[in-house]
């Protein structure tokens, strides 16, 4: 039953906040940790030899396929139940915060996605381009950081966007492992008022809202860096 009481108390507002900051924040994170990994990812993909290839797309495989909320239950609920690991730096760094298990299952289910983006990206680039750079002295060092990565980067920039909206509406599954983000700490105030559904409204106005502004974001970054004739990014 809704009950917009709750939109008048100070409480309801500061928790989100608070949940909206630790929202972006676990996407920035996530996203730009992400992003390293899956390069790592796709260049080994790419450029590595079959046992290294096999090994990055096993790591994809996997993480592609098991659902986010399985990883993080896996993680906070599952892991520390590993004597083992008690003491260890992982537990250390990771285990003991919700907030940082949410930020290292965010980046490792990124990465999967990011790999197969990146990768896709770096393939789209015309191997002429990458003959050229040769011709006039490049190393292939000098050439992938000058022309093969800024190229696949441009290449997939709407992809990379979709993936930001992907990951923001991702996070909200953190609050199953007590993360106070935008979806935890307005819920957790809706079972204090009796009124569950006047902060899911509200909340899932301001994904919207949030939703538009990355989408908004990525097409004036892509009409920036956009080339006359540039190769036009496709999903891979």
């Amino acid at each position: 039953m809704l009950n917009f009481a709750i939109l008048e108390t100070s409480a309801f507002w500061w928790a989100i906040l608070d949940g909206l900051g630790v929202t972006l924040a676990l996407t920035a994170l996530s996203m730009i940790l992400g992003f390293l990994l899956g390069g790592v990812l796709a260049s080994m993909n790419v450029y590595g030899a079959p046992g290294v290839r096999f090994a990055a797309k096993a790591y994809i495989f996997v993480f592609r396929g098991v659902p986010l909320l399985i990883l993080l239950v896996l993680f906070y609920y599952g892991l520390p139940r590993v004597t083992w690991l008690r003491g260890s730096l992982f537990w250390d760094l990771v285990l003991t915060s919700p907030f940082r298990t949410a930020v290292f299952v965010l980046t490792i289910n990124n990465a999967a996605y990011l790999g197969e983006m990146i990768r896709g990206g770096l393939r789209m680039v015309p191997a002429g381009l990458l003959e050229a750079a040769a011709a006039v002295g490049m190393t292939k060092t000098r050439a992938f950081f000058r022309v093969h990565a800024p190229l696949a980067l441009r290449s997939i920039l709407g992809n990379l966007g979709s993936e930001t909206i992907a990951v923001v509406k991702a996070s909200a599954i953190t609050s199953a492992i007590t993360v106070r983000d935008l979806m935890g700490g307005p819920t957790v105030l809706g079972k204090v008022y009796l009124d569950p559904l006047t902060p899911l409204l509200v909340v899932g106005v301001i994904y919207i809202v949030l939703v538009q502004i990355i989408d908004l974001g990525t097409k004036l970054v892509r009409s920036k860096l956009a080339l006359p004739g540039a190769m036009q990014s496709h999903h891979v």
